[in-house]
C-alpha cells in the first residue's frame, strides 16, 4: 500500500459499515498466552481471536460477487474453500466455496500483538496492511505489514494457524513476532510482503514500498522468520516507482511482479502491474527489453482497462487441495484488486483471472468469459461444435413437373430426428454458435443459438442437447489453461467434453491434450 494520498480510502475501508455484525473494537493491549514454538523459534504468543469493526457485509453472510478488498493476499484454496486476506482492522478475510459467492469471516485479531506494535509505535494498534499467505509444515503462515501514514518506520510480522475456517476446532492464530523491519532512517520501507516457497524448499520474502529498494531476503523454512535478521536482503527493484512486490516461479525462471504508479485515488489511481524475470531469486530481474527493474524497468502485465481502474497486488492462486505446495496441476490463475471498478460504485474490488504464458515465456493476463455468444472449436480437429439436425433429402420433383426457373434457392429437408452435438467446418450458421451464461455456483450453461437447447452429459459418457432445466448435468465449468485452451468440465459427472474423432463428442476423464482442449472465441 502506497503511503501517499491513501488516507481517503483508508477512512472508507475502516469506517464504512453495511448491515449488522459491528462490534466494539478491543483495546490495543491484548491478553496473550504462551504457546509452544517450532524448533529454533523464539517464544510465541497466542493471538486473541478478533472480529474487528465491520467495513463491508455482515460477518457470516454470503454475498454474491467479488468482495470489496484492498491489497489482497495470495488467494488460497483449502478444504473446499477459497480464502483471501486484505488490508484493514486486524487483517479482515473472506471465504468462498466457488470464487463467486464470498462470506466475510471477520478478522484475524482485534488488535496488533503488543510485541509487534512496540516496533511501530505510531501505528494505531489495529490497522494492518497488505498481507500474504503460504502453507508449509502443516500450517498457514500469514505475513502482514504494520506502519503509519507518512512514516518509513515499519515492520512485517507473522502469525500462524493450522486451518483457516473459524468454525474448525483447530482454528487458532499464534503470534510469531516481527520478521523484517525498517527504522525510518534506512533507505527502505518494510511493508507489502510477498512470500514464496521456492522449488528447492527455501523460503523467501520480498518487500518494500516507494522508498529505496524492493528487497528479497531469505527466511527460515522452520520458523518463517528471517534467516539472517540483521540483513536487509538483496535489492531487486527500485522502490522509487514501485511497491506490492510478489515473486513466482515458472519454467526455470523467477518472475518479479511490482505495482507502478499511484494508488488509493479511486478512479484516478494510476496503479499498473510490471514484471521482470531472473534465473536466481535474488536477481538481477530484467524485462522483455533487457531493462533492469533496479533501474525502473518492467514489462507491462496489466493496466487500467474498460471499467476496471488501477490493477495491483498480483498473487498466483494456490490450491492446497490439489497439491501440498499449492501448485494447481492445471489451469493457472492470479488474483489482484482494482483500485476502482466503475460498475461497482468505484470501489476497490478483488478479481481472479486466468494466468497465461506467451511462447517467449512471459506471463499474459487472461480474462474471464463474460455472458455472450461464442464459437467453440476443437483443438484436435479444428472443427466447430454445432447442433446437427439430421434431415431427409428433399422429395424429388414429380414426373412431368417443369423445372423451376429463376435464382437457385435452398430447399430444406425434412427433420428425421432430434438435434445432436457434432463437429463440423465453421460456416457462421446459428447452429454453430453458443450462448454461454452463468448457471450458479461458478458453473455455466451452454445453449445453442439456433435450437435453444443446452448441452448436457450423463454418467454413461453420452452428451446431448435438450431444453435447459438447470440439472447438474447441464452445468459446466470452463477453465482456461496457460496456452489459452479451455477445459469444459461437467458438474454432475466431473468428466470433460472430449472430441471423439473428427466429428463426434463425448465426455471422459481429463488428460491435457488436444482431444480435451477447446478454443472459445467470438464468432
Amino acid at each position: 500500500m502506497q503511503l501517499k494520498s491513501c488516507l481517503g480510502i483508508a477512512a472508507v475501508m475502516l469506517s464504512t459499515t453495511q448491515g449488522v455484525g459491528q462490534v466494539t473494537p478491543a483495546p490495543r493491549h491484548v491478553a496473550i498466552q504462551a504457546a509452544v514454538a517450532p524448533a529454533g523459534a523464539p517464544a510465541a504468543a497466542q493471538v486473541k481471536q478478533g472480529v474487528g469493526r465491520g467495513f463491508g457485509p455482515a460477518v457470516g453472510v454470503p454475498v454474491l460477487g467479488m468482495p470489496f478488498v484492498h491489497d489482497p493476499s495470495t488467494v488460497v484454496r483449502f478444504r473446499g474453500r477459497y480464502y483471501v486476506f486484505s488490508t484493514g482492522r486486524g487483517v479482515p478475510f473472506y471465504s468462498s466455496p466457488d470464487g463467486e459467492t464470498w462470506t466475510r469471516e471477520g478478522s484475524v485479531f482485534p488488535a496488533i500483538p503488543d510485541a509487534v506494535h512496540a516496533s511501530v509505535p505510531k501505528n494505531d494498534g489495529v490497522g494492518v496492511w497488505a498481507p500474504d499467505i503460504v502453507r508449509m509444515n502443516g500450517e498457514f503462515y500469514l505475513y502482514y505489514a504494520v506502519s503509519s501514514w507518512g512514516s518509513f518506520q515499519s515492520a512485517v510480522a507473522l502469525v500462524t494457524n493450522p486451518v483457516l475456517d473459524p468454525k474448525d476446532p483447530a482454528y487458532k492464530w499464534t503470534d510469531r513476532g516481527v520478521v523484517v523491519s525498517s527504522d525510518g532512517k534506512e533507505d527502505l520501507n518494510a511493508i507489502d510482503p510477498g512470500v514464496i516457497l521456492a522449488p528447492d524448499g527455501t523460503l523467501w520474502i520480498c518487500y518494500g514500498s516507494y522508498h529505496g529498494s524492493i528487497r528479497v531476503t531469505q527466511l527460515d523454512p522452520k520458523t518463517g522468520l528471517a534467516l539472517r535478521p540483521r540483513e536487509l536482503g538483496a535489492p531487486v527493484a527500485t522502490a522509487r516507482e514501485s511497491e506490492a512486490a510478489d515473486i513466482i516461479f515458472h519454467d526455470d525462471y523467477y518472475y518479479l511482479f511490482v505495482d507502478h504508479g499511484s494508488c488509493c485515488k479511486g478512479k484516478n489511481s494510476e496503479y499498473n502491474i510490471r514484471v521482470g524475470r531472473a534465473k536466481a531469486i535474488t536477481g538481477p530481474y530484467l524485462d522483455k527489453h533487457g531493462d533492469a527493474m533496479e533501474q525502473g524497468g518492467g514489462l507491462l502485465f496489466l493496466a487500467a482497462h474498460d471499467h476496471r481502474i488501477g490493477p495491483g497486488h498480483f498473487g498466483r492462486v494456490l490450491d492446497y487441495d490439489a497439491s501440498p505446495d499449492g501448485s494447481l496441476g492445471g489451469p493457472e490463475r492470479f488474483s489482484i484488486h482494482y483500485e476502482a471498478d466503475l460498475t461497482r460504485g468505484g470501489r476497490s474490488v478483488l478479481d481472479i483471472r486466468p494466468l497465461l504464458w506467451s511462447v517467449e515465456g512471459w506471463p499474459v493476463a487472461g480474462d474471464n468469459l463474460t455472458d455472450g455468444t461464442y464459437q467453440i472449436v476443437s483443438r484436435q480437429s479444428e472443427n466447430s461444435m454445432e447442433a446437427h439436425i439430421p434431415t431427409a433429402p428433399p422429395r424429388p420433383r414429380p414426373a412431368g413437373t417443369p423445372a423451376p426457373t429463376g435464382p437457385v434457392q435452398d430447399v430444406p429437408g425434412d427433420s428425421i430426428g432430434p438435434a445432436a452435438l457434432h463437429l463440423s467446418r465453421y460456416l457462421a450458421l446459428d447452429n454453430q454458435k453458443w450462448t454461454i451464461a452463468p448457471a450458479g455456483g461458478g458453473f455455466l450453461k451452454i445453449v445453442n443459438l439456433g435450437t435453444g437447447d443446452a448441452i448436457g452429459a450423463s454418467t454413461s459418457g453420452a452428451v446431448g442437447l435438450t431444453a435447459y432445466t438447470g440439472a447438474d448435468g447441464q452445468m459446466w465449468r470452463l477453465e482456461q489453461f496457460p496456452d489459452g485452451g479451455f477445459r469444459i468440465r461437467n458438474k454432475a459427472t466431473g468428466l470433460c467434453l472430449t472430441a471423439a474423432g473428427a466429428e463426434g463428442l463425448t465426455v471422459s476423464e481429463f488428460v491435457r491434450n488436444d482431444l480435451h482442449l477447446w478454443t472459445i472465441t467470438t464468432p
